[in-house]
């Protein structure tokens, strides 16, 4: 699963990365080192006039078909497995597909003094560019709620002695196929979602991540090695 990452990169950056354009309210956004669910991210995705644009979205899908999105589950993690199957993502695989660009995850690992935070990166230090689902809920007379969910896979070998799953990565060779909904179908969209072959670099970094309201850079600098149960 994917419970945190990090999205520190300047958002004109990453939507130069993803050739999008950038859609924001805001100017000059703070970068962001540890972000949660239930908040805002960065997501590409198509637009409706078949351009690329980069947008926030909640983390935490809200389905279009929820009586109250307050009572709604918000999964933040999906199984590629099941998408095709499952009511409340098979309609978006085939239309609703994003990527989200990130520059490293976290991950966790219990040990004999608690869980320890891992940041995992790719080892070119590029973005990496998580596989995601996004939907759109609206009601009349309320304001819409654009969110998504990021989809999982088995983990590769770098992340398998963390946790048995880890974000499905789509490489940049992908990304015209994987966004085009209009050009690909669902099958071979979910066929690209595999357990990852790109260099990975994981390590330790300060406790201090578990913590949704800490920010900063340092807490993905390295942190010393700790005793593992």
């Amino acid at each position: 699963m994917c419970g945190r990452f990090d999205q520190h990169t300047l958002p004109n950056r990453y939507a130069g990365y993803i050739d999008a354009i950038l859609r924001s309210a805001s100017e000059e956004p703070p970068p962001r080192y540890n972000v949660a669910p239930r908040t805002q991210a960065w997501v590409g995705r198509m637009a409706r006039d078949g351009t690329r644009e980069l947008v926030p979205l909640l983390w935490g899908l809200v389905p279009y078909r929820a009586d109250d999105p307050t009572k709604s589950a918000r999964p933040i993690n999906a199984r590629s497995e099941s998408v095709a199957t499952k009511p409340m993502f098979r309609k978006l695989i085939e239309m609703h597909r994003c990527v989200i660009p990130v520059d490293g995850f976290y991950e966790w690992r219990t040990t004999t003094s608690g869980k320890q935070p891992y940041y995992i990166r790719l080892e070119s230090g590029e973005p990496m560019l998580l596989a995601g689902l996004w939907d759109r809920w609206r009601r009349d007379g309320v304001t819409q709620i654009e969110s998504f969910s990021i989809l999982t896979t088995d983990a590769s070998p770098e992340i398998a002695r963390l946790h048995d799953r880890m974000p499905a990565l789509i490489a940049p060779a992908d990304l015209n196929r994987w966004l085009d909904v209009r050009g690909t179908d669902a099958a071979t969209a979910r066929a690209m979602l595999q357990p990852s072959e790109a260099r990975l670099t994981v390590y330790p970094v300060s406790r201090r991540v578990n913590a949704a309201r800490n920010e900063g850079p340092e807490l993905i600098e390295p942190a010393p090695a700790v005793s593992e149960s």
